[in-house]
């Protein structure tokens, strides 16, 4: 995928903020500190940049968003573990106790 002008911009101004960050910190960051600034580092981040991250215009299209297919099979999954539980399995275990 080529970057239009002001994708191409937004990126360089990504990494070079990803840069000084690394050398602020002595040449390494930690995994969780380094993607907290890729996705999230104010107007900069993946997904604080602003741009659209969703859909047909954005980056990535997630199951939900194309069909219902992906609930249909979320509630077949579920209602399979709650046979497997038993009705008796889902009370809670002071329902016994509030009578007394």
């Amino acid at each position: 995928m080529m970057l239009d002008e002001a994708q191409a911009a937004h990126s360089a101004l990504a990494r070079e903020h990803l840069k000084d960050q690394i050398g602020a910190a002595g040449g390494w960051l930690g995994f969780e500190q380094f993607m907290e600034l890729a996705l999230y580092a104010p107007g900069l981040g993946y997904y604080s940049g602003g741009a659209q991250k969703l859909g047909a215009g954005g980056d990535f299209t997630t199951a939900p968003e194309i069909s219902s297919l992906f609930g249909r099979c979320v509630a077949l999954q579920c209602a399979e573990a709650l046979r497997a539980l038993h009705a008796g399995a889902l009370r809670s275990p002071h329902a016994d106790q509030s009578s007394k």
